[in-house]
This record gives structure tokens, C-alpha cells and sequence, in this order.
């Protein structure tokens, strides 16, 4: 992981290790399943999949920032099973604002019966949060960050230095 002009930029090799250091965390939940939130979910969630062998569910959101349209989601994806007394992990690259986890949270308590789950994110942004996140299990960081724009491997290599 490098930081340049105020950007953290990570490498695949960084996120692989950033999950395998809590990989005996993310075993000792016993999860029945894992849902990444798409995009920036899907890679880390497929890889602490190699550690605690779940299937693996998608949802999609998109976020909208902008001057008239902040705070503003659309659904892309969803799943329609019942996770009434499931243990669910929820994984995301990043607790930026919490806005997106806050909302896939309820929408998953209000539409899927979700009661009992647990959050990975790879990051969470050392700042305050536009929504504070509440879990029923726990809440498991790879790394906490200052309040820098990140630069994952799998965004386009257009946002990488000297490209």
C-alpha cells in the first residue's frame, strides 16, 4: 500500500493479506452464508470465501453524491431468500460514510428477515459517519484508515499513478 497525493492505493497482494490477518476472525462467526455488496464487495467477499467456504450472495446498490442527489440509492440487485435466523456476513471494501452498509442493513432487515449478522469491510475511514452502523455480531476492520480517497487494484488502472 503506497499513499500518493493524498490517495491510498492498495494491491492485490495487500487486500489478500489485509483478509488472511482476520481470516481467524471471520472463521470463529460461523456464518451460514456471505453477501458482498457489489462492486467494491464482490472481490474481498470472494476472497475470505477461500477461509470460511460459504456461498456467496450479491446485492447491488448505487450511491448517488451529488449537490442535488445526496444520500440518494437505487437498488441495482437484490436476493430473495429468508435469512430469518441465519448468521449473515456482510462484506464491503470500505466504511466510508456508512450510508450504503446502513441502508443494505435494513433493507435486509425489512425485506429479507435479517436477524443476526456480522460486517467485514477491508477499510473503515477514521472520521464521522453519516449513519453509524449496528450489528448484532460483530464488526470486523482489515485496516482503519485516515480520511483518504482509496485506490483498490480492481478500480481502473486509469486512477493509478504513471498510467
Amino acid at each position: 500500500m503506497s499513499v500518493v497525493n493524498n490517495k491510498l492505493y492498495y494491491t492485490y497482494t495487500d487486500i489478500n493479506n489485509l483478509i488472511k490477518n482476520k481470516k481467524t476472525d471471520l472463521k470463529n462467526l460461523n456464518v451460514d452464508l456471505i453477501i458482498a455488496i457489489g462492486g467494491g464487495g464482490l472481490i474481498p467477499g470472494r476472497i475470505a470465501r477461500n477461509y470460511i467456504e460459504k456461498d456467496i450472495y450479491v446485492i447491488t446498490v448505487k450511491l448517488y453524491n451529488s449537490d442535488d442527489t445526496i444520500g440518494k440509492i437505487d437498488v441495482i440487485q437484490w436476493i430473495n431468500i429468508d435469512l430469518k435466523d441465519k448468521n449473515v456476513l456482510i462484506i464491503d471494501e470500505i466504511n466510508d460514510t456508512g450510508t450504503t452498509l446502513d441502508y443494505c442493513i435494513n433493507k435486509l432487515y425489512t425485506d429479507n428477515n435479517m436477524n443476526k449478522f456480522s460486517v467485514f469491510v477491508l477499510n473503515h475511514k477514521d472520521k464521522i459517519k453519516a449513519k453509524e452502523i449496528k450489528v448484532s455480531g460483530e464488526y470486523i476492520i482489515g485496516e482503519n484508515i485516515k480520511d483518504y480517497w482509496v485506490v483498490y487494484p480492481w478500480d481502473t488502472l486509469l486512477s493509478y499513478p504513471n498510467n
